[in-house]
């Protein structure tokens, strides 16, 4: 992986993967370690999102911590590089319905976070699959809104179907 490459050039490789922690101390040596330290570490943050499409970006968006964002990514890849978890991760879209115990932002944030781990994959989940999606699961209480909703030309995209229920 090029990225990679680019951090152990960088020096950063270590950070990323957790080998290289931030040095402790409170004298001036400890300092200029711990500046020297966050400035690989900044320095790894702004490659892996330089390096990255903007497919791959919403796994990693709201991830300012470089161990973490290299960990959700490389899980994100294997799930997406690897038929089976990228069926298993199709799967569990397909399958939940809104049910009345369960928070609608709830049920909306999980379909939202899988469409993610698929985003640039062959499985990827497009915006009419995830319209249909939200129209064939909502529970009868949203007959009535789903109905205008599919009605509106041009029909909402998936997002603003999301925020208007």
């Amino acid at each position: 992986m090029k990225v990679r490459r680019m951090l152990v050039q960088m020096t950063a490789y270590s950070i990323v993967t957790g080998e290289k922690l931030l040095p402790k101390g409170n004298g001036s040596t400890a300092r200029t370690l711990q500046m020297e330290w966050h400035w690989n570490a900044n320095d790894a943050i702004a490659q892996i999102d330089l390096c990255f499409t903007d497919h791959l970006l919403p796994l990693i968006n709201n991830i300012d911590n470089p161990v973490e964002m290299w960990q959700t990514l490389q899980g994100g890849l294997n799930n997406m590089t690897n038929q089976v978890g990228r069926t298993q991760i199709s799967r569990k879209f397909h399958a939940p319905r809104q049910s009345k115990d369960r928070k609608i932002t709830q049920y909306f944030t999980r379909l939202i976070d899988l469409c993610k781990k698929l985003m640039g994959s062959p499985k990827a989940i497009s915006d009419e699959t995830m319209k249909s999606h939200i129209f064939s699961t909502m529970p009868k209480e949203f007959k009535t809104t789903i109905q205008i909703l599919e009605q509106q030309t041009p029909v909402p995209t998936a997002q603003q179907i999301v925020d208007s229920l």
